[in-house]
């Protein structure tokens, strides 16, 4: 993954070598997919796998790389998501008026149901719930141990 940000770099879950399934690459494209999504689903089906055995993978010994660079993924997915739903509240592409099951002409202007949607999604940050989300103490971990101790300085 050389052009992914550094959060996103990890070292992938050692597997027996098959042709195919969680393969290195797969797994690298799965972590790209979910920054784009941040739904586990799409992105493990994006690679050709269930989400399952995505879930399986995470909890197998030695992914702890794999792991912290999932939750930085679905924080980085989740917030192109929401920009893309605060983008969608400025559009004013004509939508169906429908009355009693027929079309009766269009509406323009923002969509407030998406306007609402993304206001929801921004609640948990206020109250602070990103904050205490378990991948930010395992990158601080990750981070602390690939500093040398200060005795060393």
């Amino acid at each position: 993954m050389p052009d992914s940000p550094d959060l996103l770099r990890f070292t992938p879950v050692p597997l027996q070598r098959r042709a195919r399934g969680w393969t290195p690459d797969a797994q690298a494209a799965f972590i790209a997919a979910l920054a784009q999504c941040g739904i586990v689903a799409h992105a493990a089906r994006s690679v050709g796998c269930s989400p399952r055995s995505a879930y399986h993978l995470r909890a197998r010994p030695g992914a702890d790389s794999f792991a912290a660079a999932w939750d930085w993924a679905i924080e980085m997915g989740l917030d192109a998501a929401r920009d893309r739903a605060m983008a969608l509240i400025h559009d004013d592409a004509p939508r169906p008026l429908f009355r009693r099951g027929r079309e009766v002409g269009y509406r323009t202007g923002p969509d407030h149901r998406i306007m609402f949607a993304a206001l929801r999604s921004l609640a948990g940050d206020v109250e602070g719930q990103r904050a205490r989300m378990p991948h930010r103490l395992r990158i601080d971990q990750r981070e602390a141990a690939e500093q040398p101790p200060s005795h060393l300085l």
